[in-house]
């Protein structure tokens, strides 16, 4: 493939070379802006899945420990019911199976018995009176209500003063005056396995019952347990998707701060796994890769732009030299008019067009009449002037697309396209007129003088610009010949 010169001033233009940078700016800020998008729905989908592992294993977790306590339960109920005339709040054998449930469970889970009138005892507790009266708690009520197992609020543990998760169970009927029996979840400790759990510094686990009740939460800060978020963002958005689904909870309410959420409920019971992580904390990482690749991006952009800025400048500065070289190719350095061979070329082609579309053309050719004298006489100076205010004034009557050509000496030529021979003698005239009313001050007197003006137009027959040139020529001859400053046509 050849290249030309013309190639390549077309790739070096200020317009190819601003679009070309513009081009290079928008893919590369396209690919930044692509690669953040689809960076921050992989951060969300890599949250989203590591919300949903983590939840998958606190309720097994969490499920493991319901089960065991339910079967603690169901054996603790199933004795009595095996020994109705046997008091277990005395009984050795009774007290023997609930340490082997405190051991087993390592102190994690206590048994303790709830009389008809809501009486608590501890077996396992130094004194046989009663503990407390929980006749109006509200596992108490739910449980007798329920006839299966309850899971209460969290309590206060008068054993050891701690929280604990009362898990009750209600039997058929009450024996020796027991009406039921009730698991207390050390609270601490199912916090602790949940801390255990936690992935990021702004995560959280929370239990929660079906009415959103927060029974557990790691880590221990508000909502505490026992309160009630069922007005909450949670529930409101837990409502319309699915079990596992990821959510984006906005600043929708003061204090609330924006995060992501996956629950999941926990088996049969009516209980549900909340795993939250902020919001920031979890983009951090893509928010960090984020601000990297911008950094780099506007590392690319800044020295692209001064690279552009300063290719421009350059170009601007080359197209200028280059008018200016043109101007001194084409133009006459001293009228500021067209020179000869510009003037010959132009008119080339003006009359190759011409013939191919048959439009008529004229051409003037003029003179300063007596200009050596007035060059001997005056000085070069005062003829160089002559020759300016001549190019001035026949400019002035001219059309914007016609062309005045210094050819030498004083001649000057015009060029009118789309002319015929009739106009161009009107404009030859008008150009005659306005040479004729100069004048020029000098210390020897004021110089004025006229011009002499051969016109023709171009015919179908002319092989070149010579046969218009020759006809031109004669007809400026005529004019002087006729006695100077007149207009003839030929």
């Amino acid at each position: 493939m050849r290249v030309t010169i013309r190639d390549l001033e077309d790739w070096v233009r200020p317009r190819t070379v601003t679009t070309l940078t513009l081009i290079l700016l928008v893919a590369l800020w396209s690919v930044v802006i692509a690669s953040a998008v689809s960076g921050r729905q992989a951060s969300i989908a890599s949250t989203g899945e590591l919300l949903q592992r983590t939840g998958r294993a606190v309720e097994e977790q969490t499920l493991q420990q319901l089960r065991l306590t339910d079967v603690l339960l169901a054996t603790a109920a199933h004795w009595l019911q095996a020994n109705p005339g046997r008091d277990p709040r005395s009984d050795p054998a009774f007290r023997k199976l609930l340490e082997g449930f405190r051991a087993r469970t390592g102190d994690s889970i206590d048994i303790q018995l709830l009389t008809v009138d809501g009486s608590v005892f501890d077996v396992l507790g130094k004194s046989p009176r009663p503990l407390a009266k929980v006749a109006d708690s509200e596992y108490f009520k739910g449980a007798l209500a329920s006839k299966a197992l309850f899971i209460g609020r969290p309590e206060s543990i008068q054993r050891s003063g701690g929280y604990g998760l009362p898990i009750a169970l209600a039997l058929p009927s009450p024996i020796h005056g027991i009406q039921m029996i009730v698991a207390i979840v050390n609270l601490p400790t199912l916090i602790g396995r949940y801390e255990g759990q936690r992935q990021q510094a702004g995560g959280a686990i929370t239990l929660l019952r079906n009415d959103g009740v927060v029974l557990a939460r790691a880590p221990e800060d508000a909502p505490l347990p026992g309160q009630s978020i069922a007005e909450g963002r949670l529930f409101g958005e837990r409502l319309r998707q699915p079990p596992r689904t990821l959510l984006l909870l906005d600043e929708t309410h003061a204090g609330e701060k924006k995060e992501f959420v996956s629950y999941s409920p926990v088996g049969d019971f009516p209980l549900l796994i909340a795993v939250s992580e902020d919001y920031d904390e979890a983009l951090l990482p893509w928010l960090k890769q984020t601000l990297w690749i911008v950094l780099l991006a506007l590392g690319v952009t800044v020295p692209l732009t001064i690279v552009a800025f300063r290719s421009l400048r350059l170009l601007r500065a080359l197209a200028n030299r280059n008018a200016e070289l043109q101007q001194l190719v084409t133009t006459d350095p001293l009228t500021g008019s067209s020179n000869r061979r510009h003037f010959v070329e132009t008119l080339e082609d003006e009359l190759g067009r011409a013939q191919r579309q048959k439009t008529p053309l004229s051409l003037l050719l003029l003179a300063v009449d007596f200009f050596k004298q007035i060059n001997d006489g005056y000085g070069h100076a005062i003829g160089d002037q002559v020759l300016i205010a001549c190019a001035q004034a026949a400019t002035g009557c001219l059309r914007s697309r016609d062309l005045i050509g210094r050819l030498g000496g004083g001649e000057f030529s015009i060029l009118l396209p789309n002319t015929e021979a009739r106009e161009a003698f009107m404009v030859a005239e008008r150009v005659r007129t306005a040479i004729a009313r100069i004048s020029i001050p000098t210390d020897n007197g004021t110089v004025e003088f006229a011009a002499s003006v051969g016109a023709s137009q171009a015919r179908t027959e002319d092989r070149s610009i010579d046969d218009l040139l020759k006809r031109v020529a004669t007809a400026l001859h005529n004019a002087k010949a006729g006695g100077h400053d007149r207009v003839a046509v030929v």
